[in-house]
């Protein structure tokens, strides 16, 4: 067919790629979202369990399984957990999940980057519409990369990566797996740093 630059095999493998990446930063954004009965259940630490599986991640398999094993209510333990490491804790204990606490030097939200990472986001013709959390909160670069992905959008997506996102990660990673106060996510760090680091 005229203008048409790969072959069905080739196009194929695109659109395969796209969906699983997309797929794997939808996933990935729930890890980091506020825990919702909706999405925190059997089914989502199923398939947790089966990427960890996939990846041969043994030791991240084990903490998740051990925790599973010994937590009789895992929704209310990931939401204690969720706003003790991310929200409340005392200060200098809570590990915020904003790029601004990193990137803009001074540990306030809703700093420089935060501006910068919203206006690359309408750039690319998305925006945020939950007005509760900052842009710049982990879970929506995460739904961000997410829908670059979905629509083949590889060279916005390395270049959010290296320009907006690993930066800062890299920081919040490091403080976080200091503190390493909760298996599950601790995992979800993890997994977050594995896939966004391969895609750079």
């Amino acid at each position: 067919m005229p203008g048409l630059t790969c072959s069905s095999h080739q196009c194929a493998d695109t659109v395969a790629e796209t969906t699983i990446l997309s797929r794997l930063y939808s996933f990935l954004a729930l890890t980091m979202h506020y825990p919702d009965p909706e999405l925190c259940n059997t089914v989502f630490f199923e398939a947790m369990t089966s990427l960890l599986e996939s990846l041969g991640s043994q030791t991240e398999l084990s903490l998740l399984r051990d925790w599973l094993n010994q937590t009789p209510d895992p929704l209310n333990d990931l939401r204690t957990a969720y706003t003790h490491l991310f929200i409340t804790a005392d200060s200098g204990e809570t590990i915020p999940p904003y790029a601004s606490i990193y990137r803009d030097g001074n540990g306030t939200l809703q700093g420089r980057s935060t501006e910068q990472i919203r206006n690359f986001y309408r750039q690319c013709g998305f925006d945020i519409t939950d007005t509760n959390e900052p842009a710049d909160h982990i879970r929506f670069q995460l739904d961000f990369l997410a829908a670059l992905t979905s629509e083949a959008r590889f060279e916005d997506e390395q270049f959010f990566l290296q320009t907006f996102f690993r930066p800062w990660f890299e920081l919040f990673q490091k403080k976080f797996m200091q503190e390493a106060r909760h298996p599950f996510y601790t995992v979800s760090i993890q997994l977050i740093d594995f896939f966004t680091k391969e895609e750079q």
